[in-house]
């Protein structure tokens, strides 16, 4: 990619207000499949009197998760049961606040909770601390980064570059990625921990990021990492290293077990629907335009799996039908099996791929994508990296 074309998708920020930057589709944000599928998704609310926002559905999923959560974690400090249960256990209360995440905080943050900003605010803080990620950053990076240009090099925050995996036909080989497919599960092991630890602090710390440049925090994003990060430590470490008969050494081992574990539950649910074999990774040309529209680039770099699926839906909180959030990221998840069935139609009527498989197929379709990643194009040594 042109020097030009990178800097054609950068944006800058000032805490959370954005002005546009220089990067644009072809076609504009949306063609006549899209002014179609939304006027038949409006058409949808209006007959059905619902709202665009959260009904009970997903405030009793959320309950149901967070009372699960909150009880694994008492029965935990009860110290009542033995070292094995109490692992299980810890990774039901990581199972469960995940899962609580998912649902309830990936709505608030596209405020598809609720119309008031405060209850939206509430839900998303409330979530991420109990699994230790960053709230803000998180939607920072998701909200106005990915969800800007998803799978577009230099614009996208989750394909930027990274040392072990090649997650783009656009980013260099290296030559150890040849065998990312074997060695990334134990990769995957890790993303929680990176997340909590590493990555929020990094996104905290650099002023670029992706398609945002300049960015400036006000005071109380530093105040809320710490924040942060403190609770998720007291909840998951301190507080059972005080309470428990145990040794510390044991309430750390238990800790890193269930952040293994919640880590392969989130990367396995969600990794697919962008990295995979049916997904397209458009480019810049030097001025800095996409080919296609913004409806059609979504269609195009999303993968639904089970989209119709009501399991589906309670679990992945409307991530599996991943075309339906792009397009419609401001509408709660809810409303995602009604929408991708208006989405199947109208896709079919405009000629426009709709990728659609099934869990296990994301997941080997996946591994593929890292395989063919791994071994196309000519790779360079670390050494000519280092001086690229």
């Amino acid at each position: 990619m042109s020097e030009k074309a990178k800097q054609a998708c950068r944006v800058t920020t000032d805490g959370l207000v954005k002005k546009p930057g220089r990067i644009r589709f072809r076609e504009g944000r949306g063609g006549a499949f899209y002014h179609t599928l939304q006027s038949r998704v409006d058409r949808y609310f209006e007959q059905s009197s619902k709202s665009r926002h959260a009904d009970y559905r997903l405030f009793m999923k959320g309950g149901v998760y967070l009372a699960v959560c909150l009880s694994a974690y008492a029965l935990i400090l009860s110290g009542k049961f033995g070292l094995w249960t109490m692992l299980l256990l810890a990774n039901v209360y990581g199972i469960a606040a995940l899962l609580f995440g998912i649902n309830v905080g990936h709505d608030a943050a596209h405020s598809a909770l609720s119309r008031r900003n405060w209850v939206n605010n509430a839900f998303l803080y409330g979530s991420f601390i109990l699994i230790g990620a960053d709230p803000y950053l998180w939607r920072l990076r998701h909200v106005r980064s990915h969800h800007v240009f998803p799978n577009v090099n230099g614009c996208d925050i989750d394909i930027d570059s990274n040392f072990f995996l090649r997650l783009s036909p656009n980013h260099p080989r290296r030559c150890y990625q040849r065998f990312q497919h074997l060695y990334a599960p134990f990769i995957f092991w890790l993303v929680d921990l990176h997340t909590v630890f590493i990555q929020d602090l990094h996104y905290l710390l650099k002023r670029d990021l992706a398609n945002m440049v300049n960015i400036r925090h006000a005071p109380s994003a530093y105040f809320g990492f710490v924040a942060c990060k403190l609770a998720f430590i007291a909840l998951a470490f301190i507080i059972p290293a005080l309470v428990l008969p145990i040794a510390w050494w044991q309430v750390l081992l238990g800790v890193l077990l269930m952040s293994f574990v919640s880590s392969c539950a989130f990367v396995y649910l969600l990794i697919g629907t962008h990295f995979a074999e049916e997904t397209q990774f458009p480019e810049l040309d030097g001025n800095g335009v996409i080919e296609g529209d913004w409806a059609v680039h979504a269609m195009l770099t999303s993968l639904d799996w089970n989209p119709h699926s009501p399991i589906a839906h309670w679990i992945a909180g409307g991530s599996n039908a991943h075309a339906a959030h792009h397009l419609f990221p401001n509408v709660s998840h809810v409303h995602y099996r009604e929408i991708t069935r208006i989405i199947d139609v109208t896709a079919a009527e405009f000629g426009v791929p709709h990728n659609v498989t099934t869990f296990s197929g994301m997941v080997r379709s996946h591994f593929r994508f890292l395989k063919k990643m791994g071994s196309e194009g000519a790779c360079k040594p670390l050494a000519k990296l280092a001086h690229a």
